[in-house]
């Protein structure tokens, strides 16, 4: 409340169609056909996302830790991921050559279908906690940066490094901004490999049985999720601030049988 010119009025709504967002991306596709029983399409894109402020949600409002200074806000998007790449590979081989039609109806005949996702990891902003030290009346401000954030080998137990930042006070009558820009820390990557694996199998001409078996994160990667990124009150009693606690969805795998006839 101490920052508004005329204290006498209430926080005020003002909507405008003032911010803007960009994306920019180099796009890259192959496909091959090696031979009738192996195919292969990839795709890669390097791109840049940004934005004004925070736009990237579900209200009528963007996020912004000073309404009066929207300039300090502009950086990267919420869902800016630099590199993507995808690859799908279908794969429909005849392990058996013999002359027994049991075994050869059996062993051949399947299609082996892997995908393999590889994302770059999403930004993240480093918050001053639930204080409103630059009393605006919001407590989303930013922390303090004091050094250098980066580590060389960033660890789920410490992915970034937490001495760079401090808590800013609440002092009565005196706003205090955070220097922490706007997402300009990244989280881990993803990388997942899902397979399908699927057979038809023939009763004369009308009857067909169709067995699939489905695997999502068949290696069972850890993808781990986005750090604790709020700044504690007291630099010695960091709790879980740069730590990550948690991860995506481990490997599931269903199975699946249809009869046509």
């Amino acid at each position: 409340l101490a920052r508004r010119p005329n204290p006498l009025f209430g926080a005020v709504l003002e909507l405008d169609s003032d911010q803007d967002a960009s994306y920019h991306a180099l796009q890259i596709t192959g496909a091959m056909q090696f031979s009738e029983i192996l195919s292969l399409n990839a795709f890669y894109t390097l791109s840049e996302t940004r934005s004004s402020v925070q736009l990237h949600n579900n209200t009528t409002q963007g996020l912004a830790t000073n309404y009066s200074k929207l300039f300090l806000d502009e950086g990267p998007a919420d869902t800016d991921q630099r590199h993507v790449f995808n690859m799908s590979l279908n794969f429909r081989p005849d392990f058996y050559k013999g002359e027994n039609r049991v075994a050869r109806a059996i062993l051949n005949g399947w299609s082996i279908s892997p995908i393999v996702k590889i994302r770059s990891g999403r930004p993240f902003t480093v918050t001053n906690g639930a204080v409103d030290a630059n009393l605006d009346g919001v407590t989303n401000d930013r922390a303090q940066v004091i050094g250098d954030p980066h580590l060389d080998n960033p660890t789920a137990g410490m992915w970034f490094n937490i001495a760079a930042f401090v808590r800013n006070p609440v002092v009565t009558g005196v706003a205090t901004e955070g220097n922490s820009p706007r997402n300009f820390l990244y989280g881990p990557g993803f990388q997942a490999v899902d397979l399908g694996l699927s057979r038809d199998f023939r009763f004369g001409e009308r009857y067909k049985l169709r067995i699939r078996m489905e695997g999502t994160n068949i290696l069972n990667h850890a993808n781990l999720d986005q750090p604790n990124s709020t700044a504690p009150a007291n630099p010695a009693s960091p709790g879980n601030f740069g730590r990550i606690t948690s991860a995506g969805s481990m490997r599931k795998i269903q199975f699946g049988a249809r009869f046509t006839f």
